[in-house]
């Protein structure tokens, strides 16, 4: 399978990343290849807040934290939400996904990227930007 070379980073990836969930070892592919492979990474500043609050309640802020840098060393771009919340809220109006999501969407669509998503039916309907799915169903 070849990787996109814009992958956006939605909070499910990079939650199940972080905890070894079902798929995690898709999501370290879309990672190497931002890291190693000359890959764009991204993800909205809403989305690694989501990432940041769900990891948090599990494990505690600072490793969190710790993990959230270490996406950023290795090469992931973070979005303004000054970037994308006007697009963000015509995905609400359009399709209406969880904020989150329609943040995501947002983000792939400013940056010209693939979306890299879980496997729920919240994307099922957008066809604006391209997604990639890194498991079917939710964990």
């Amino acid at each position: 399978m070849a990787l996109p070379d814009r992958v956006v980073f939605d909070a499910e990836p990079l939650i199940a990343h972080a905890d070894a969930e079902p798929g995690s070892e898709v999501v370290e592919e879309y990672l190497d290849a931002v890291a190693v492979e000359g890959a764009i990474g991204y993800a909205s500043y809403v989305n690694l807040a989501e990432v940041r609050y769900t990891l948090a309640r599990k494990y505690d802020r600072e490793t969190v934290d710790e993990y959230l840098d270490w996406l950023v060393d290795l090469g992931i771009e973070t979005v303004d939400v000054a970037d994308a919340w006007l697009e963000a809220s015509e995905y609400v109006l359009g399709y209406n996904p969880a904020l989150g999501d329609s943040f995501a969407l947002a983000t792939a669509e400013h940056v010209e990227g693939t979306l890299l998503v879980g496997g729920d039916d919240d994307y099922d309907e957008i066809s604006d930007v391209p997604i990639d799915r890194f498991r079917d169903g939710s964990a």
